[in-house]
């Protein structure tokens, strides 16, 4: 049918959503920490290999740090804020 995306084309948007919002709403440090951990399947402690850094790091990068009881920053967080909105258009209300 005209005018209704079928399920790949759907998930090719998803995609260069998710894409997206990690090459502008992230630092590049935690850029770096999602792009090898989520799209190059590399573990939190192969990618502090690979970057030099502790393990902790990378998870706070990715996943943020709790300060004052409040979890701040972090890669996850902060993706979720920005595709949220488009979540809520592709599964409706």
């Amino acid at each position: 049918m005209k005018g209704i995306d079928s399920d790949d084309e759907r998930k090719e948007r998803l995609e260069d959503a998710v894409r997206h919002a990690v090459e502008t709403a992230l630092t590049d440090k935690q850029r770096e920490a999602v792009e090898l951990h989520f799209f190059e399947g590399l573990s939190q402690s192969e990618i502090a290999r690979r970057l030099g850094i502790s393990q902790q790091v990378v998870q706070k990068r990715l996943y943020g740090a709790v300060r004052h009881g409040t979890t701040v920053g972090g890669a996850i967080a902060r993706l979720r804020e920005v595709l949220s909105p488009l979540c809520r258009v592709e599964h409706g209300p």
